[in-house]
């Protein structure tokens, strides 16, 4: 029988070895309410290096990144030092986006700015680190309301993303936006419950570990703020 859900990527399944190794993983998340929260516990490098696939909200999903709140930069750099000695690369930051990382892009407003750095893990998951710059941002409030648990977002690997659209619209998840935000090698689109919880869909046109643009997380961003 086949382990693979109507929204989980069969590329995917097959590089991840899905039936061998992440059944059984745990989630990192509990889900309260509509919200989803990290347990204190699997906040580890090693603990989310192997939980790639995982059921959210009731559905088997491959996880592409996870996102990782810190209260401010320093905290979110000594982290990264236990990224490095886990073996994770560095692809991005850490610096502040988007004017260490986009100069040219001045179309979000001041308090959308963030503190970011994203780390490639052994296994192909993908980390990302954010913080507020101030304490006025809107990550700073996302702390204040929901404490330093709280998930900004969790993207899922997909295939198809508006078949996975069609999904999570279904389970009550609304697009933040009319159409994808896609540059030729990612498709990304944001979601978002009656809770305020946020997932990304994301479509990886070559099956590779490209960067995100400024332009997508621009984009994503706007999405967000605007809904």
């Amino acid at each position: 029988m086949s382990i693979i859900s109507n929204n989980l990527p069969a590329d995917a399944a097959k590089d991840f070895n899905l039936a061998e190794t992440s059944m059984n993983k745990e989630s990192p998340f509990v889900e309260t309410d509509g919200l989803l929260l990290y347990k204190q516990e699997c906040k580890t490098p090693e603990f989310l290096n192997s939980s790639f696939c995982i059921h959210l909200f009731g559905e088997l999903v491959v996880v592409d990144h996870y996102v990782l709140l810190f209260p401010d930069p320093e905290t979110l750099t000594d982290y990264t030092k236990t990224l490095i000695n886990y073996n994770g690369k560095i692809t991005e930051g850490p610096g502040k986006w988007p004017d260490d990382f986009c100069p040219e892009q001045n179309l979000l407003p001041e308090d959308a700015s963030m503190y970011f750095l994203s780390a490639l893990m052994p296994s192909g998951m993908v980390l990302v680190l954010l913080a507020p710059n101030t304490p006025h941002e809107q990550i700073a409030s996302l702390f204040e309301e929901q404490g330093f648990n709280t998930v900004h977002h969790v993207a899922i690997l997909v295939d198809d993303i508006y078949a996975a659209a069609e999904v999570w619209q279904k389970k009550g998840f609304i697009p933040l936006s009319m159409t994808p935000q896609e540059d030729g090698s990612l498709c990304q689109w944001f979601f978002r419950n009656w809770a305020g919880q946020i997932i990304e869909l994301i479509c990886r046109r070559w099956m590779g570990k490209e960067t995100f643009t400024c332009d997508n997380i621009a984009g994503l961003r706007l999405s967000e703020l605007a809904a």
